[in-house]
């Protein structure tokens, strides 16, 4: 039964992760590069020590950084993947595989429909990548989606290869009608289900409902 799985991103305080754990969400992700929902490890590994996250699988996300800083934040926190979402290469990617015991997603920046033979190089390193579009220096977190038109081919390489896929940016309850006819394997929202900065209870129950009433509808067909 097809299942679209669901990735609330950006938890940066703790009442953030709480509202969170609280969901039916597949993934609760935190960022660890510079920006302004960025976390410490320790401030995370408090959070988890206060709250567990029940079923949902952990995801650290960083950009451009150290295979040290990865490292020391998979030591701090029980992360389950790891989420590179800035330019690193395959030799970078094969590196940290090698040192890191947890699964490693690549995020793709799409620009066009030539933009996911990006991802051919790393086919049979990677456990998963996420489609995000990058808005001058910002690499992710920018509400602002890619042309959803290009997801067939994303999710035709995902088949081809069984390997999992999301899709990032400008996703929110407005927008969401208009990707989930194209069933993506997932959607990954941050700002999209935030009230004021923060993460809204009210927004990520009802982007759960109208993935859940989608879900319904194609495993009925």
């Amino acid at each position: 039964m097809f299942k679209t799985k669901i990735k609330f991103c950006g938890n940066k305080s703790l009442e953030d992760y709480k509202i969170s754990v609280h969901t039916d969400a597949d993934y609760l992700g935190f960022v660890f590069a510079e920006s302004k929902r960025q976390v410490k490890p320790e401030q995370v590994a408090e959070w988890v020590a206060t709250l567990p996250p029940r079923n949902k699988e952990l995801v650290g996300i960083f950009v451009n950084q150290t295979i040290e800083e990865i490292l020391h934040a998979v030591g701090t926190v029980p992360f389950d993947i790891v989420q590179c979402h800035g330019d690193e290469d395959l030799i970078f990617i094969k590196e940290l595989k090698s040192q890191c015991k947890v699964d490693i997603w690549k995020v793709i920046h799409h620009v066009d429909e030539t933009s996911v033979e990006k991802l051919i190089p790393f086919i049979g390193t990677i456990d998963g990548f996420v489609v995000d579009k990058k808005v001058g220096n910002q690499y992710g977190g920018t509400g602002t989606s890619f042309n959803w038109a290009h997801i067939p081919l994303y999710d035709k390489l995902s088949k081809q290869y069984n390997i999992p896929y999301m899709i990032a940016g400008g996703i929110n309850v407005a927008t969401l009608q208009e990707l989930l006819p194209f069933s993506p394997q997932g959607i990954d929202l941050s700002s999209g289900v935030e009230e004021n900065f923060s993460k809204s209870k009210e927004k990520m129950n009802l982007i759960e409902r109208m993935v859940r009433e989608h879900d319904k509808r194609t495993n009925t067909r």
